[in-house]
């Protein structure tokens, strides 16, 4: 699936079946890069989604968490890769900032991630100011 955005019944059943798997980690990553991508922020580096990350930790049970550094978002954000959450961009940048360094875009629709993570008792803080800010 990967290269498509999932969105539909297919997402529907495909994050009933895969965000349950995902650590509390890759959750908060993706959410974050769900609201990167709300912002028209997307493709994003890597840079950018701990930045948001960061950010998003005060609405989670941090205590349960603590910070993300940049190994475990760029774990999270393989993993989620992996499971067609989101997608490597190509690179079409002819600037040598950034160079070499991967950017990541959702490759799943926007609703179904808040719909599907809105339930989830410790990023639902996080799914509900996403909402409020869109």
């Amino acid at each position: 699936m990967n290269g498509s955005i999932l969105s539909g019944e297919s997402i529907t059943q495909y994050m009933a079946e895969n965000i349950e798997s995902l650590p509390l980690s890759g959750r908060v990553v993706l959410l974050s890069m769900t609201q990167l991508s709300l912002a028209g922020e997307t493709p994003v580096h890597t840079g950018q989604v701990i930045r948001a990350t960061t950010e998003h930790l005060e609405s989670v049970r941090a205590d349960t968490i603590g910070k993300l550094d940049e190994a475990e978002v760029n774990r999270a954000l393989n993993r989620l890769e992996a499971d067609d959450f989101v997608e490597m961009a190509e690179a079409d940048d002819t600037s040598p900032v950034g160079k070499g360094r991967p950017a990541y875009s959702l490759n799943v629709d926007v609703e179904a991630v808040l719909e599907s993570l809105g339930a989830d008792d410790d990023v639902a803080p996080l799914v509900d100011e996403i909402r409020s800010e869109a």
